[in-house]
């Protein structure tokens, strides 16, 4: 486990002791994350994100959002769902009231990102990439209201994802690998290609004078 991994944990065990939260021990699919998703798409950099954070429902009582990111006027709470949590053996009652509580969190301004564990497990970047978008949708908004262009933050995050994508593919990317990784259209991810090729973070292949696909800049091999 990285250090950063082990001291977020670990700060969260000492808090919900102290404040005698309903549970002081983060599970599989909340580790999962934290390893998975969010500690490889933002450097395992943890700043804003909370676990188990508590929250009022529209009767007044206490509810806990298994993570939220908090940081420079954003609200995104994350939900992480196991088949049984929601699927199964769930009266109509209790699950209208899930539905009220989901709605109700929305009017408090929350943007919401529900993921199921398997995704979380197994469709990891999946889960960076909705995360990565749903956050720079929060900056658009707040760049409309307050004038400061948040863009850069997008494309550095955006870089360490495709950083990380490459070395999975030996330092070298063809367009329909990003399109697919992320599940975004080809046309998005030539977009995003165009933008690091200028940036010099990718070099185009060229074996006969017709781009192949791309090499990570100082990837160790690079294929020479």
């Amino acid at each position: 486990m990285r250090a950063e991994l082990a001291n977020y944990v670990h700060m969260f065990e000492e808090k919900a002791q102290r404040l005698g939260l309903h549970r002081n021990k983060l599970g599989k699919s909340e580790m999962n994350f934290l390893e998975k998703v969010w500690g490889p798409a933002f450097d395992y950099e943890f700043d804003g994100l909370e676990a188990e954070y508590p929250l009022k429902d529209f009767k007044g009582g206490d509810r806990y959002a298994d993570f939220v990111y908090m940081k420079n006027g954003i609200k995104l709470l994350i939900e992480i769902d196991g088949f049984t949590t929601h699927a199964r053996d769930i009266s109509p009652g209790d699950f209208s009231d899930h539905l009220t509580r989901q709605n109700d969190f929305m009017l408090q301004g929350w943007m919401i990102l529900r993921f199921s564990a398997y995704q979380v497990d197994k469709q990891p970047m999946l889960c960076q990439r909705q995360i990565v978008q749903a956050i720079g949708h929060w900056w658009s908004l707040l760049n409309k209201r307050t004038g400061v262009t948040l863009d850069g933050q997008l494309w550095s995050n955006r870089k360490q994802l495709l950083t990380q994508l490459a070395y999975q593919y030996n330092g070298f990317l063809r367009s329909s690998d990003i399109a697919r990784s992320f599940n975004i259209p080809t046309r998005t991810a030539r977009n995003w290609i165009t933008h690091f090729v200028n940036e010099g973070l990718l070099t185009p292949e060229r074996p006969n004078r017709k781009i192949t696909g791309y090499w990570l800049s100082g990837y160790v091999d690079c294929g020479k």
